[in-house]
């Protein structure tokens, strides 16, 4: 494959890499831990499911990315 491969090999890496930095810097205090990278907990009566390596999560059937604090706190009744 030769340079495209290590191209891939290189991005692979990083996009580890930054998930574990994502992981090791996620907080998970006030959430139920389901696996390392699979919490939940209640929001306004309603799951919210985070994966913290990715910073995604799903609440009311919808998917997100980014800062789940900021969001916690707008969603918070």
């Amino acid at each position: 494959m030769g340079d495209m491969g290590e191209l891939y090999r290189e991005i692979r890496s990083r996009k580890k890499e930054r998930r574990q930095r994502n992981l090791a810097a996620a907080d998970p205090a006030g959430w139920t831990l389901h696996t390392e990278y699979h919490w939940s907990r209640q929001l306004a009566e309603k799951q919210l499911d985070y994966w913290p390596s990715t910073r995604k999560w799903q609440y009311d059937g919808k998917i997100f990315t980014g800062n789940i604090n900021a969001f916690i706190k707008e969603h918070q009744s």
